[in-house]
């Protein structure tokens, strides 16, 4: 039986323990504040796509407000990171404390770089490159709503794990109705979901409006100019993306599947909460700058948003 920890409890996390627990998968759980306490004391209510009520007695709940007990030390099979980049630090010392050396580890953040930082403190053979496009928000502390079902897609990131590596995880994540895929190439997986967070965080954050609003033509094609400039930077890392025409009609799919989203940039910024465009807009900069390339409309989002 695998025993999986979350750590980064917050609405993709609990989403993914509220399915989880449908399963036979021992579950640690990482988490702070009100929402986490609600986990540990009374367990967690899932509405929305899927209802249901799981008791606090199917996980073990670790309080970021406390220390890490030793009785924990490497007893994950598998450790899934969900927090927000900002909180990237905090949850690779949770990570690094509940791995077992023979476990595997992944990220669900936005941006890029991550899985460079988990290689160098795991080694490649245990990191994985993991997206979702599950949608989930938290409307009060111990509720999780599952506003928008996706998928979770995993795959080799610098070792090159077979799905075959992975089955028994996929099975579990299938069992719990999170719609796994397997991708083979875990970089294009990574850029795919990153050249559309370049291209609709910032532009619907400082809009202010839902994202269906950068269909409107204009602003259409200033989104695809902003992920064209990223998709010239993945390109130039040999990274094997699809072409242009690919990768714009993938980008109006998804404004019009999540035309009536509200963007967690926007969230971001509306809550006073450090954004997440370090790791999106301002990691094109930096990766241009190291490949000598010029990413001018990426680094003005970057600077506008910097200084709200």
């Amino acid at each position: 039986m695998l025993r999986i920890g979350i750590v980064g409890a917050g609405s993709i996390g609990s989403l993914l323990a509220g399915c989880l627990s449908t399963t036979s998968t021992d579950l640690l759980l990482y988490g702070r504040g009100l929402h986490a306490a609600h986990l540990t004391v009374e367990g967690l209510i899932v509405e929305g796509i899927q209802s249901q009520t799981t008791s606090s007695q199917r996980w073990e709940v670790l309080l970021a407000e406390h220390p890490l007990p030793e009785s924990v030390r490497g007893c994950c099979d598998v450790v899934i990171m969900t927090g927000k980049s900002s909180t990237f630090d905090e949850h690779l010392s949770v990570a690094k404390h509940i791995l077992h050396t023979d476990g595997f580890v992944c990220t669900l953040s936005n941006g890029l770089g991550h899985e460079e930082r988990l290689v160098h403190a795991f080694g490649a053979h245990r990191v994985l490159a993991a997206t979702t496009t599950h949608g989930a928000y938290r409307p009060q502390a111990g509720t999780v709503h599952w506003a928008g079902k996706g998928k979770i897609s995993i795959g080799p990131f610098v070792y090159q794990h077979s799905e075959e590596s992975v089955r028994e995880l996929i099975e579990v994540l299938h069992d719990a109705n999170l719609n796994p895929h397997w991708f083979a190439d875990g970089a294009v997986l990574l850029w795919n979901k990153m050249l559309l967070n370049i291209a609709i965080n910032p532009l619907a954050g400082l809009l202010g409006k839902e994202n269906g609003a950068l269909l409107e033509p204009a602003l259409f094609e200033a989104s695809v100019s902003v992920m064209l400039e990223g998709a010239k930077v993945a390109r130039l890392e040999g990274v094997k993306l699809e072409n242009d025409e690919v990768l714009v009609d993938r980008l109006r799919t998804v404004l019009e599947q999540t035309r009536v989203n509200y963007c967690s940039m926007l969230q971001d910024i509306r809550a006073g909460r450090e954004t997440e465009v370090e790791s999106l807009n301002g990691e094109i900069c930096r990766r241009g700058e190291i490949l000598g390339i010029p990413t001018p409309l990426n680094e003005m989002l970057a600077s506008v948003i910097r200084h709200l």
